[in-house]
């Protein structure tokens, strides 16, 4: 009975793991990132994953590594891919949309805050050099 058990729960771990890679998925097409920040993404996906996968088979099974949990696992991502990788992709997507303007809004306004203090530093340099200038005709 345990393990059916472990068995039903290897299964939702394997759906929560396809939700994980179906969320860095929106993210890489909302926020169209370069080569280095997929690799950092991939990397950090394994991560989570395997920190699931592994504190998983510690808690459920105390540390036993056994052919059903990984059927289970593969037969969770299966059944998502089959009935909720579109609709999740669909809600991920209308999430990403006002998340993704809301970054855009504090990015410019730091934009904006970093070329008033850069223009200021400038005008500030400038009076400076005048005043040097000045300093060194008048002795």
């Amino acid at each position: 009975m345990l393990q059916l058990y472990n068995f039903f729960i290897f299964i939702i771990l394997g759906m929560l793991v396809s939700f994980i890679f179906d969320f860095f998925r929106a993210l890489r097409k909302t926020f169209k990132t370069n080569d280095v920040i997929t690799y950092i993404e991939d990397i950090l996906f394994w991560i989570i994953s395997g920190f699931l996968i592994m504190s998983s088979i510690f808690k459920f099974n105390d540390g036993e590594i056994r052919f059903y949990l990984f059927v289970g696992l593969l037969l969770g991502i299966f059944i998502y891919i089959i009935l909720l990788t579109k609709l999740i992709n669909k809600i991920l997507e209308i999430l990403m949309k006002p998340i993704k303007g809301v970054l855009n809004i504090i990015i410019s306004i730091f934009k904006r805050f970093y070329n008033f203090i850069n223009n200021y530093l400038k005008k500030c340099k400038n009076k400076s050099k005048k005043s040097i200038q000045k300093s060194n005709y008048n002795v």
